[in-house]
Formats: C-alpha cells, sequence, structure tokens
C-alpha cells in the first residue's frame, strides 16, 4: 500500500511540473439523460406482480484436491497438494500435542516459545527477522489438540523456510529471560479476560462442567496461577515428550510437486530423532444428570453472554453429517430458528447461535449462545431452551433440511477459496484422524442427507434438560430469576471462579 501511495505521488508530481499548457473546457452544453418511465407506467397499471425467484440449480462439484502423502523414515508425515496458480507455497507443521495435554498452560507456552524463545543459534529477534526477509510470517497457534506453525513463501524461498521452521520446531532456545515476559503477558491477558470478557469467562466454565476433571478438554485456558507455575524445566520437559517426528506432519500447499515437497521435508527435518507419540488419556464425557447452572459474576455488567451447553456424538460417528444439519438449522445462520425466534421476532439477543467444537477424541460440545441485555437475559435463556426441548421434540421440517444442506454443501468452494485455506483444511482433516477424500465424502453424505435423518439426529442429540448453563453477567439481577433453571452456583472470575453463593432452585 505505501509503494503504491508512493508510485502515485511522482505521477502527480510528473502532471505538476510539465510545464504550461492550454486551457481546456468541457462541451457548451451537457444533456443529462432522463429515465424513460413508460414501462413502470404500463406496469403500474396492469398491477404490481411480484415474481417468484427462479429456483437454485444443481450444486457444482468443487472437489477436494488430491492429498499425495509420504513417511519420512523417522516417522514424519509429509501431505502435498499441488496448486500452479501461483509461484506460492503455504507451509503447516502440524505436532499433534494440544492446549490441554500436560499442566494447564504448558502446551501454549511452549508453542509461543517456538517464536518468541529463539531458535537453534537465533535470538527470537534474528528468527523474525530472517523470517521477514522470505516476505513472510510465521504463525504459531495452539488449539484443543494441536499446535501449528504456519507460513507462506515464494516457491523459490521454500527451502529455506523449512529451514527456519526446522530450527523453530526442532532445537528452541526456551530463552529464561523471554519466557518470563512471556508469562507476565499471558498472566495479563488471562486477568484482563476474566475482568472484561464475558464469552471467555463462561467458555471457561462450559468446559471445566461439561468434561471430565482429568479430561484435556477441561482445560479452555490458563488462569494466573497455572501461569505462574510454568518454568523453563516444565517448557522443555512438554517439548521434548511431544514434539516429536512420530507426532508431526508437514503440509505444503500450492506450486511444490510431491518429490520436491519429499527431498526438501526430508533435508530439513529428516535427521529429527525422537520417540513414539505420547498417549494421552481422554475419559469418556458423560452427558450432566439434569440441568447444571452457573453465572459468572460481572458486578454492575449491561449485558450477558449466555451458553447452553450440550453433549454431541462423537466425531467420527456415522451420520455426522445428519448432526451437522440438524445443529444448522438450530443456530448455524440467518435461516436457523434461534436466528429467526430469538434474535429477530422477540428481539431477545443482538448474537445467537449454535455450533460445534470439533474434538479428537470422545463426545462433541455442542453450544447454543445468545449474547443480550442483562434485563433480558432470562427471557434469553429460556428462547434458548424453548428452542432447543422444540427441535428435540418435533425434529427439522422438510424446508428446513433443504436450506441446511445445501449450505453445507455450496460452503465448501467457499472454504476452499485459497490454497491457504485448503493446507488449513488438510490440518483439520489430520488432527481429527479422518481419512483422504473425508470432505468429498462428507459433502456427499450432507446433500443426500434426508429429513428424517436429520430429525433423528436432533431427537438424540440436542438435550436441554440434561446440560450445561452458563450465564456471564450480574448475578445480582439474574442469579435469582435463573434459580427456575436449577441450582444456581455463582463463581467469581476474578478470583479464579471461586464459588461466590448458591441460590436454591426453584420448585
Amino acid at each position: 500500500m505505501i509503494r503504491s501511495l508512493a508510485l502515485l505521488g511522482l505521477a502527480v508530481s510528473a502532471a505538476a511540473c510539465g510545464g504550461a499548457s492550454a486551457a481546456t473546457s468541457g462541451p457548451a452544453k451537457v444533456d443529462i439523460p432522463v429515465p424513460d418511465t413508460t414501462l413502470a407506467k404500463k406496469r403500474a397499471a396492469r398491477g404490481a406482480t411480484r415474481e417468484s425467484p427462479p429456483s437454485s440449480g444443481a450444486a457444482k462439484e468443487s472437489p477436494f484436491p488430491a492429498v499425495k502423502r509420504v513417511t519420512l523414515p523417522n516417522g514424519l508425515g509429509v501431505a502435498v497438494v499441488t496448486s500452479r496458480t501461483l509461484p506460492v507455497v503455504q507451509v503447516r507443521v502440524l505436532v499433534r500435542a494440544g492446549s490441554g495435554y500436560g499442566e494447564p498452560g504448558v502446551a501454549n507456552a511452549t508453542a509461543q516459545m517456538l517464536k518468541d524463545g529463539g531458535a537453534g543459534g537465533l535470538s527470537s529477534a534474528e528468527l523474525l527477522r530472517r523470517v521477514e526477509t522470505l516476505g513472510a510470517n510465521l504463525g504459531v497457534s495452539t488449539d484443543f489438540d494441536s499446535t501449528v506453525l504456519s507460513t507462506a513463501v515464494t516457491k523459490d524461498n521454500l527451502g529455506e523456510a523449512l529451514s527456519l521452521l526446522s530450527q523453530t520446531v526442532r532445537q528452541p532456545r526456551f530463552d529464561e529471560r523471554e519466557l518470563k515476559k512471556l508469562k507476565s503477558r499471558l498472566s495479563d491477558e488471562a486477568e484482563d479476560n476474566a475482568r472484561s470478557s464475558g464469552a471467555w469467562t463462561a467458555a471457561h466454565v462450559v468446559f471445566k462442567e461439561l468434561m471430565p476433571a482429568k479430561s484435556p478438554y477441561a482445560t479452555y485456558d490458563a488462569l494466573p496461577s497455572e501461569i505462574a507455575k510454568i518454568n523453563g524445566a516444565s517448557v522443555r520437559a512438554f517439548h521434548r515428550k511431544f514434539y516429536v517426528p512420530k507426532a508431526t506432519t508437514v503440509v505444503l500447499a500450492g506450486d511444490v510437486d510431491e518429490a520436491t515437497a519429499k527431498q526438501l521435508v526430508a533435508a530439513h527435518f529428516g535427521a529429527w530423532t525422537g520417540g513414539a507419540p505420547p498417549k494421552v488419556e481422554v475419559p469418556d464425557a458423560v452427558p450432566p444428570k439434569g440441568r447444571r447452572v452457573v453465572v459468572c459474576h460481572r458486578p454492575k455488567s449491561v449485558q450477558s453472554d449466555i451458553y447452553l451447553a450440550m453433549l454431541g456424538p462423537a466425531r467420527a460417528t456415522p451420520g455426522w453429517a445428519h448432526v451437522r444439519v440438524a445443529n444448522h438449522v438450530l443456530g448455524g445462520g440467518v435461516a436457523s430458528r434461534l436466528f429467526s425466534d430469538v434474535r429477530e421476532q422477540r428481539s431477545l439477543a443482538y448474537s445467537t447461535r449454535s455450533s460445534i467444537v470439533e474434538l479428537a477424541h470422545g463426545r462433541q460440545p455442542i453450544l447454543a449462545y445468545a449474547g443480550t441485555q442483562t434485563a433480558k437475559t432470562v427471557q434469553a435463556v429460556a428462547g434458548l431452551v424453548e428452542n432447543v426441548e422444540k427441535i428435540a421434540a418435533t425434529g427439522v421440517h422438510t424446508d428446513e433440511n433443504a436450506t441446511a444442506r445445501r449450505y453445507l454443501s455450496d460452503i465448501f468452494a467457499i472454504r476452499m477459496e485459497t490454497i491457504g485455506s485448503i493446507a488449513d483444511m488438510v490440518v483439520t482433516q489430520d488432527t481429527l484422524s479422518l481419512p483422504d477424500g473425508y470432505w468429498d465424502a462428507y459433502r456427499k453424505e450432507v446433500r443426500e442427507t434426508e429429513t428424517v435423518q436429520a430429525t433423528e439426529a436432533a431427537h438424540k442429540t440436542f438435550d436441554a434438560k440434561n446440560a450445561v448453563l452458563v450465564v456471564a453477567g450480574d448475578a445480582d439481577s439474574i442469579a435469582a430469576p435463573l434459580a427456575a433453571y436449577g441450582e444456581v452456583t455463582v463463581v467469581d472470575p476474578e478470583a479464579e471462579f471461586k464459588v461466590l453463593r448458591t441460590v436454591p432452585a426453584k420448585k
């Protein structure tokens, strides 16, 4: 953008300094076009008629690109998607080490220190400077089941990019001074979230309440006291245990073929050694018996964040597409029931939706959400509960099913709009242990989902009576009336979710 403005400035200067020229003038007369209203008058005389929009045509095929795979002798996986559209390669290094693996906060701190702590003989500043000389950025993210390093480079710089990524993943320096600064930042962020983010506080409680205590998914984010326990030894131990070749896949998508990808990855990652991937115990999540209600107290807050959390089937369950269609009908978009009823018809929320958190193991959390004003909190909760109970009882209508499956099928073309998005979808596929060809099979299943199948999924999946209801808002205003939904536990997010009081359920 700066370069474009500079070039424009030069062009203007050249024109201004080009010497005197003859004055110019426009035409003596300008004819202003007058719209022809004859057709409009004829239509008005006949009477206004509304024509139905044309029916949607058949969905165009947009198959997922072929993924070529190689496994190096050390166990590291290489996934390649070739696209010659641009001389660019998207690179993802997937390590199967999620945010809840190990002690709380250690996985995220380890991931951040890969970039912030330097690697090999490079300090953090030197590492990032080297990355920038390639015209690239280095991204690091951690979710429930994985840590991903990402970058994009021109094909000529792919070898050097892989060299830097290899050093970052294999030889992190874990500089103690940088770790201290990182812990301070993470602690400040956690304190700020506890104080100012209703969505963060509610989500923290949702996963703690919905998942077994020893599940890696019970930790949504680390608290300040947990961050304080992280040290160089714990970070190094986590890296040594989880960052091994057999738990890692390098994804290359773009202007690179399988042979070149294998050669380059082997040259930079082939000497990496490590043991077998660590086995993480994930106890089965069991739906709550009855409804648990928790209020995250935010004194004098003018708004509330509401989550009604349930447990759906495991990700690998046959008929997963039917669950997706049913969930989309409930709260997947502007045509969904939650949007149409809770937001539009009753004006009880400024934002509402239903989403599924996809996990690599066990049952999947389904979260019906509403963001609303404090004064409308109880009514918004009622709206969520009523819609969940209704779809569970009566199922999905034929027109709803058609709309949902069409949207979920056709959105694939948009999801695959860039080669970077395709690389990310390969990462998601591998994180969830889904086979190659899955995305096309899933899309086909979505297209073929019948109303009776979506209805059956709704019957089995949605259960507002055996769920976790979490509301982040002013407990002094909302806790007592929420007792209509069960005993209310009031917690203080700023005191690391210490229980403040309970409000007995209303009979």
